[in-house]
This record gives C-alpha cells, sequence and structure tokens, in this order.
C-alpha cells in the first residue's frame, strides 16, 4: 500500500501504540529508511515492512506491505 503527505514519526508513534510490534532491521539507504517488523494479529505472526525519505521534516510517499504467515 502506498500512501503520501504522510507524517513519518506521527505514523510510527500510532503504528507502536496500536501494535506490539518489535523493529527486527532498518537500513538506510540515502534518502530512504527502510524498517522490518514482526507483529501479532488475529492470531497471525506477520512482517510488516515499511519504507519512507529519511528526512522526517517533510510530509512524503510512504510505502507499507504485510506478510502474514499462514
Amino acid at each position: 500500500m502506498t500512501l503520501s503527505d504522510i507524517d513519518r514519526p506521527a505514523f510510527e508513534k500510532r503504528f507502536f501504540e496500536r501494535t506490539d510490534a518489535e523493529k527486527i532491521g532498518e537500513e538506510r539507504n540515502g534518502a530512504q529508511v527502510s524498517s522490518v517488523y514482526i507483529l501479532i494479529a488475529g492470531n497471525r505472526k506477520q512482517l510488516v515492512h515499511l519504507m519512507s525519505a529519511s528526512s522526517t521534516d517533510t510530509q512524503s510517499m510512504f510505502i507499507a506491505s504485510s506478510i502474514a504467515a499462514d
């Protein structure tokens, strides 16, 4: 899912308030930040991958994807 005009710090704050997500990896590549989290939702483990601009002073595009275990 791609979201635009997202305040990354505010999104991450709400994400952690609403889930039991635990960061298991992060990679910074110039202008991008790519973070991977593991969480349990609906009794299923999920990996969540979030990508955004590395600068937090502007609202920008945010890409989120999730992979759930069977």
